[in-house]
């Protein structure tokens, strides 16, 4: 298939390589073939515990170092592919210590556009994705971040996208549809604040209505924007008061949604606070596949100060 200008050219998996990383595998060759990319399998052995990891293992054999590992992880990798990746190009990466680091340190010696990965843990290839790692990848990784929960039945078609109608946002809609294609369905999910209304006297039930109607007003001018590269999906906004992680979740599994899009990083710090803590509760709650985007224009450093905690 052939590739669009706009999508990588090489796409990094982080896994663990056990038999539970099979879902995030397999989207991963699929959107290999999709982008007609090259796959890199990237495995990381955190150096504090690789001789630890070996000794309870792997007791009679030398320890886990890099050749073993790569044997090791072949191994598993065709089992789990299973000729499922013919026609694809696929490179096994070894990286140490820090996970996240060595995830995104491999993805740049690489030249990865997209890093996927999904939510399981293995005692052998120790990478627990969606606990500190994954969060710290979100808050670092200039590229965009796949997190897979579901099995592959063919390319996203519905797609959300948690929004506050900002520019960041506006943003990377944009940016996950040129990734993703034109969609068939597309939602537009906002929280309302429901709280606002307790800090000024006046009919709150008045306020919301203004807020629900500002809401409404500004979906459709974003939509406006991103109708070029929406062709004839079908159209939903969902504006509801309460908390944006809860509403998110209930309209993606009443909508059959596919993939969320979360914008992890704006251009000012007010927005990196509110929309930061909003994009860990998702990766914390969803059980659908999400795309997790920075703004490529956000000043927010790409790493963490020496020595600070994952």
């Amino acid at each position: 298939m052939t590739s669009p200008a706009d999508t990588p050219t090489s796409l990094l998996l982080a896994t663990d390589l056990s038999a539970r990383c099979d879902r995030a595998l397999a989207r991963a060759v699929q959107l290999a073939r999709q982008w007609n990319a090259r796959l890199v399998v990237a495995t990381v052995l955190p150096d504090a515990v690789t001789d630890e990891i070996s000794s309870q293992l792997l007791s009679s054999t030398p320890t886990l170092d890099d050749a073993r590992a790569r044997q090791l992880a072949e191994r598993r990798l065709q089992r789990l592919l299973d000729n499922q990746a013919e026609g694809v190009v696929v490179d096994i990466r070894i990286g140490h210590g820090h996970i996240g680091r060595a995830v995104l340190q491999l993805a740049e010696e690489e030249h990865c556009g997209l890093i996927i990965t999904g939510i399981s843990s293995d005692p052998l290839f120790e990478l627990p994705m969606l606990g500190s790692s994954v969060l710290w990848l979100t808050r670092h990784s200039l590229l965009p971040v796949l997190i897979v929960h579901d099995r592959v039945r063919g390319p996203y078609r519905n797609l959300a996208v948690a929004c506050d109608f900002s520019d960041s946002t506006l943003h990377a809609s944009r940016q996950a549809l040129a990734l993703m294609g034109t969609p068939l369905q597309l939602s537009l999910v906002h929280a309302l604040d429901s709280t606002s209304g307790l800090l000024f006297s006046g009919d709150r039930e008045t306020m919301q209505e203004h807020a629900h109607a500002d809401a409404r007003e500004q979906a459709q001018s974003m939509l406006t924007e991103l109708r070029p590269l929406l062709g004839q999906a079908h159209v939903q906004k969902v504006i509801e008061p309460g908390d944006p992680a809860r509403i998110v979740s209930e309209h993606a599994q009443a909508a059959g949604v596919e993939l969320v899009v979360v914008t992890t990083h704006g251009r000012s710090a007010l927005f990196n606070l509110l929309i930061g803590s909003v994009a860990r509760q998702l990766v914390e709650t969803l059980e659908t596949d999400t795309l997790l985007l920075r703004d490529s224009r956000s000043s927010a450093a790409a790493t963490a100060p020496s020595g600070s905690a994952p």
